[in-house]
């Protein structure tokens, strides 16, 4: 399913970015923020991941969080514009979800599955 995938992507660059947080800790300026942030984005990969796994065995609420998550990644795509690589980067994956989760076979299973 397109959408695991890039929710997998997602996910995978959130635990990246969340582990470089806690390595550079100690040159933070400021601790608290250090680790605040590096959790933040470790809770954010665990969540995205969990919605992914949850998508992928049917269940249809993980729908929502998923296409909420692709939206805020659009909107961050537009707001990164002037980094043509890194926006569409992030537009690109983010359309790949949005496609997977409006898939007509995918709508048919997650009905199928529901019903």
């Amino acid at each position: 399913m397109l959408t695991v995938f890039a929710a997998g992507i997602e996910a995978a660059a959130l635990l990246f970015w969340g582990a470089l947080e806690f390595v550079r800790i100690p040159d933070a300026a400021s601790l608290t923020t250090a680790i605040a942030g590096g959790l933040f984005f470790l809770l954010c990969a665990a969540g995205i991941g969990w919605c992914a796994v949850m998508f992928w065995r049917l269940e249809s609420w993980a729908r929502a969080p998923l296409v909420l998550v692709q939206l805020i990644v659009l909107g961050l795509a537009w707001n990164l514009r002037e980094d043509l690589a890194l926006a569409g980067g992030l537009a690109l994956v983010a359309a790949v979800a949005l496609v997977g989760v409006f898939a007509p076979p995918s709508i048919a299973a997650l009905e199928e599955r529901s019903s």
